[in-house]
């Protein structure tokens, strides 16, 4: 079992005594999680439930707001995406500073971004102020995540941390479920703009909360003394670190796959409601109904899914953290061919479920790599690189490239040549949605497929380095850092 920290609030007064050269042969119990960490776990859910609240709840309110607004279709959309576009540009300096300073100050601030960013879109009359007001909500977005994941990553060990991590993101379908379904409700009694201050409202609380929560020693759960772990903390990251995290292949390959999988995700998702109602000429009220309760339960079940089942495998197949998401990525590919060119009904419902908790069993598996081949004094910058990749390359511009595919497919001429005649014959046929010209949607939604293909090929391509990097990065930590002082001369950690 880990030595408690020095920090008060995390684990109690530091003992008299650490020494400094613990014997190398001698094993602790194996390492777990302390009393407090399913409390903080719970504090950090709530947090990130309320943030995903205020993303959804502007997709959901974006016709009222846009009407009262006047604004254009190309600036609604560009409002919508906004706050993932300010996240990619924040999220890698952010974690820069989530290694180095004390992790509760980040999450209050991150917080009170959060909830600021709230009341300000609920107050803003115009074009400008939305745009500042979106901004700071995907900075504040990105802080509170990146962050959160850090402490998660060192409060669970490694049986336990990809489920834990799962859990957590269970906070964007719960988010998602209530921004879809008690937005429009608060928007009818009243208007858009008390929905956005309900939400900012509650901000403040959380965040005076946060300056009060635990923190635990960057590397806890990896049962390592306290004593070498703070060698480590004090020492920090140097330029060599973050150029092996660069080129460390399960990191890479981790990050691609949650890219390919995020491309997949933001292009169906911005889609799938025009889909519905042109070519499975599903209703409006119908498909609201339809995606407010489906998508939500889908991303539950298939992030608890890959979470629990990765590691319940990884107890006899080191490699399970990659296997369970690849496969995964792999029977995505079957799934959303049905879901674009198959039969709609109850069967479509169905494999449209199956598709959107495929692409989403990553998330805790995937992020539980990283901590295993990311020293804890580089898990910030990690999970800020893999933020910001995941958004820059992968869901941001989605939409934008399907949205190319179902114009150029569904002009007559394009559909005239060879390859128009081929996705017309498996049933891939231009659709007029909402006044529109004519938009090839299905043509657009098939290229789900070679990016789920391509997230398995990822996935399965980094699993073989697995074992080797997550066992070394264990032995460098393990290892006193070169050129650092005796536990008792170290600077504490941080300001």
């Amino acid at each position: 079992m880990s030595q408690p920290s020095r920090e008060p609030s995390a684990e109690g007064p530091p003992s008299p005594k650490v020494p400094s050269e613990p014997p190398p042969t001698i094993e602790a119990k194996p390492p777990s999680a302390p009393g407090w960490a399913w409390g903080l776990w719970g504090f950090l859910f709530v947090g990130q439930t309320l943030i995903t609240l205020d993303l959804w709840l502007f997709r959901a309110l974006v016709q009222p707001l846009g009407l009262e607004l006047a604004l254009w279709d190309e600036q609604a959309g560009w409002l919508a995406i906004l706050p993932a576009f300010s996240a990619a540009i924040w999220a890698p300096m952010l974690g820069y500073f989530a290694d180095r300073m004390r992790r509760p100050r980040l999450i209050a601030l991150g917080i009170a971004a959060a909830g600021l960013a709230s009341l300000a879109t609920g107050l803003s009359g115009a074009i400008d102020p939305m745009q500042r007001a979106r901004v700071l909500a995907g900075m504040g977005g990105a802080t509170f995540q990146v962050v959160a994941l850090t402490l998660l990553m060192d409060l669970f060990p490694r049986g336990v941390r990809a489920r834990a991590l799962s859990v957590f993101f269970l906070a964007v379908p719960a988010g998602a479920a209530l921004g879809m379904t008690l937005g429009p409700i608060v928007a009818d009694a009243s208007s858009w703009r008390t929905a956005f201050w309900i939400v900012g409202a509650a901000a403040p609380l959380l965040g005076l909360a946060a300056l009060w929560i635990p923190e635990p020693i960057r590397g806890l759960a990896e049962g390592v003394p306290a004593a070498r772990l703070r060698l480590h903390e004090a020492k920090g990251a140097e330029t060599a670190d973050y150029v092996d995290l660069m080129v460390n292949s399960s990191f890479t390959y981790s990050v691609l796959g949650l890219t390919f999988t995020a491309f997949a995700i933001g292009g169906l998702f911005y889609w799938l409601p025009s889909f519905l109602e042109g070519v499975r000429q599903i209703p409006p009220a119908r498909t609201k109904a339809l995606l407010a309760g489906l998508l939500p339960g889908a991303m539950a079940a298939g992030i608890v899914g890959g979470g629990w089942l990765a590691d319940l495998w990884a107890k006899t197949e080191p490699r399970a953290l990659f296997l369970v998401p690849a496969l995964a990525a792999l029977a995505a590919v079957p799934a959303a061919s049905s879901l674009v060119l198959g039969v709609g009904g109850t069967f479509g419902v169905v494999v449209l479920f199956a598709t959107t908790a495929l692409l989403f069993a990553n998330l805790g598996p995937c992020h539980a790599i990283l901590a295993d081949v990311a020293a804890p004094n580089l898990r910030g910058a990690a999970c800020g690189a893999a933020l910001a990749t995941t958004h820059l390359l992968g869901d941001l511009w989605s939409p934008r490239v399907m949205g190319l595919i179902a114009d150029l497919f569904g002009a007559a001429d394009t559909m005239a040549t060879p390859f128009g005649r081929a996705l017309a014959a498996v049933g891939a046929t231009p659709v007029v949605v909402g006044g529109r010209s004519p938009e090839n949607l299905s043509a657009a939604l098939l290229l789900l497929i070679p990016a789920a293909a391509a997230a398995f090929v990822s996935l399965l391509s980094g699993a073989r380095h697995l074992p080797r990097e997550s066992t070394l990065m264990l032995a460098k930590l393990r290892a006193a850092p070169a050129g650092a002082s005796p536990p008792g001369s170290a600077a504490p950690p941080g300001p």
